[in-house]
């Protein structure tokens, strides 16, 4: 590999040497990675958004209940391994900080092996994990039905998600940012030109939707792994792959990923038992959630931009042995996300719930979709900081303060949540939700001196 080669194919997209932090503006560097991160955000839950909208507007509340359920069940079982993302960003930074071609090379194989393992066992678990869903999920609602054939349909792509976790979370790590909005904005615009072949002109509903998704992935998915071939070329030799059976590597993966695994499924666990309060309250009541829960959605995919951006800059920091750096990085993200999240719950306040018409025309939905939408303009300001403090703990790769805080935060949650509805109705589901959110980040914020110290030691 020449030496022009190896500059070129190291270079941000700003034209500054990949990894040389010291030079570079760091509120400019946040922005350059969190300004594209939260667009290729969006662009993920916009096709769920599409999806309810178009189901919403051509079948009844009970196929908007099932999508509602069908989507937190196919959600909650794939995010349990979203750890294939966020640890192979933290990994990749740390390695792209270090300038460790090979070992970014190697972390990519090691998290793809991980993926295709995982992803190939939840076809054969397939119908176990889907009974005991439905059965945790049998509230006694209509909608249950219409939620078991949009799983089926929608399980079948499980393995390619996995590998799309990995490529999205290897380009973070490496500041590919445009090449991960690039993949995503591919991943959406076909996922909703066929949910909108297949609901609205096939007239397939919650299936077409489910198949749509399902078919988007395997494309983006074979996208995405020609963009990680295409880089690979200008990284270390092929020999360096001799590195992906090291064991310290090796444990120092797993641990990390069971950490992650953990927190994320308690995490999808609790979002999964307040729909299922919800659904307990009724058809109307559960799709109204899940019209609210889209707007929760988006609003996560914009703060987690930011955090993805932190992650990424203390990853890096972290691999380079600068502690000047890291606190650089994290006061300047913390201050953009606030005013990101400042911004966004004014524009909510304020437009928000005029929009809810464009998602169902049921009056009943409605009227409790428009009731509870105050809660949802306030979780910018309050859901800010678990987020932003994500992003520090998943770039550092500190996976047991992330496993214990989202345990305590989860605790809480619950707590709330088997106590507040009964005396506040939906308002109580909502509220056990703002318990939950301000719970991730206390315990992170009382631990955050653990990081700064580790790196001077």
């Amino acid at each position: 590999m020449t030496a022009a080669m190896t500059s070129t194919q190291s270079t941000l997209a700003g034209g500054a040497p990949a990894g040389d932090l010291s030079r570079q503006p760091v509120h400019r560097r946040i922005l350059a990675i969190a300004l594209p991160a939260i667009i290729a955000n969006l662009t993920s839950v916009l096709p769920g958004v599409v999806d309810t909208a178009l189901v919403g507007r051509t079948g009844t509340a009970i196929d908007l209940g099932g999508i509602a359920l069908g989507a937190t069940i196919t959600g909650f079982i794939l995010w349990a391994f979203s750890f294939l993302r966020l640890g192979t960003a933290g990994f990749a930074a740390q390695a792209f900080g270090a300038r460790d071609e090979s070992e970014q090379r190697s972390s990519f194989l090691r998290a793809l092996g991980l993926a295709l393992i995982f992803g190939f066992a939840l076809i054969l678990l397939m119908v176990p994990l889907g009974q005991l869903a439905f059965t945790l999920f049998d509230a006694g609602t209509a909608s249950l039905d219409v939620a078991g054939r949009y799983y089926y349909y929608r399980m079948f792509a499980a393995p390619f998600d996995l590998i799309l976790y990995v490529v999205i979370g290897w380009l973070l790590g490496r500041q590919r940012v445009r090449d991960m909005l690039a993949l995503q904005v591919l991943l959406n615009l076909v996922n909703v030109a066929l949910c909108y072949a297949l609901v609205v002109h096939q007239g397939w509903g919650v299936d077409g939707a489910a198949i749509a998704t399902a078919i988007a992935v395997v494309i983006a998915c074979g996208a995405g792994l020609g963009m990680v071939r295409q880089q690979f070329r200008g990284l270390a030799p092929r020999s360096a792959e001799s590195r992906l059976i090291e064991s310290e590597k090796l444990l120092g993966l797993m641990a990390v990923n069971r950490d992650i695994f953990l927190r994320t499924l308690v995490l999808m666990g609790f979002l999964a038992y307040l729909v299922r309060l919800g659904a307990e309250r009724g058809d109307a009541v559960l799709s109204a959630n899940h019209i609210l829960f889209g707007f929760i959605s988006i609003i996560a995919q914009g703060l987690d931009g930011f955090a993805q951006s932190t992650e990424t800059l203390v990853g890096q920091a972290i691999g380079a042995r600068d502690g000047l750096r890291l606190s650089r990085v994290v006061r300047a993200a913390s201050l953009w996300c606030l005013v990101f999240a400042l911004a966004i719950s004014a524009a909510l306040y304020e437009w928000g719930a005029g929009l809810l018409p464009l998602f169902t025309h049921d009056v009943d939905i409605l009227k409790i979709a428009d009731a509870h939408f105050p809660w949802i303009a306030g979780v910018p300001l309050v859901a800010i900081w678990c987020f932003q403090l994500d992003g520090i703990y998943f770039g550092a790769t500190r996976g047991r303060e992330i496993r214990n805080g989202m345990l305590l935060a989860v605790v809480a949650g619950l707590a709330a949540a088997l106590s507040l509805p009964a005396f506040f109705g939906n308002d109580g589901i909502w509220a056990a939700l703002y318990v939950f959110y301000a719970m991730r980040a206390i315990p992170l914020v009382l631990w955050y001196r653990r990081i700064p110290r580790a790196l001077a030691r």
